[in-house]
This record gives C-alpha cells, structure tokens and sequence, in this order.
C-alpha cells in the first residue's frame, strides 16, 4: 500500500505517465486501503467470535461437570449410607446412657414376647 503511493507520487513528480494511468494507480490504491480496512475490521470479528466460541466451551465443559456431579450423586448410595449412619449414631447414643440400655434390653424383651405370643397363636409353641 505504501509502495503504491510512493511510486504515484514519484509517476506525479516526473510526469512520464499518462493522466489516466495515474488516475487507475491512484484508485487501486484507494481500493487497496477500503480492502485492508475490511479484512482488519472482519479479522477483529473472527477474533472476537473465537474468543466466544472458547468462552462458550469453557462454560459448555463446566455445565457438563456439574451434570456428570448430578448424576453422580442421584446414583450413588451416599444418601442411603447416611441415613443408616444416622440411624446407628442415635442409637450408639440411646446405648451409651444408663437408660437407654434399659430401654433397648426392655424393647428386646417385648419382641421377643410378642414373637413367643405369635408362634403360640400359629400354633407353632404349646
């Protein structure tokens, strides 16, 4: 572009050329600097739509992450293992105090009653 303009401005100062070849040089010219400026301003979109495109990846990856965790959680058995662990710490607590084993061994003792009342109602003890 700038060679252009330099070799128009030496064909103006010697004069050897024609009006109308300098007058075609001189358009080029023009049309060359129109060109650069629309390739500049559509390399600048491109860039700026693959800088979306890896942001929309990046956010695409992290949203697929969190998908894989949900599904990870709904199939795994943390729920149910914790539930059970909560079950047995109430219980190792109920244990642990002077009452609370009396409850657990008078609690046995009726299953085992009520069991024993079962199997005579069966017809299973006499």
């Amino acid at each position: 572009m700038c060679a252009q303009l330099e070799v128009l401005k030496k064909i103006h100062e010697k004069g050897r050329v024609n009006g109308y070849d300098v007058e075609l040089a001189e358009a080029q010219a023009k049309d060359y600097i129109r060109m650069d400026k629309k390739v500049e301003k559509i390399e600048k979109d491109i860039n700026g739509i693959k800088q979306s495109m890896a942001d929309f990846k990046i956010e695409q990856a992290r949203q697929g992450g969190q998908i894989d965790l949900i599904v990870q959680r709904m199939n795994s058995p943390v729920d149910e293992e914790r539930k059970d662990g909560i079950i047995w710490k109430e219980l190792k607590s109920i244990a642990k105090n002077p009452m609370g084993k009396i409850f657990i061994i008078l609690m046995i003792g009726c299953i085992a009653l009520a069991g024993q009342r079962i199997l005579e109602l069966i017809g299973l003890i006499k």
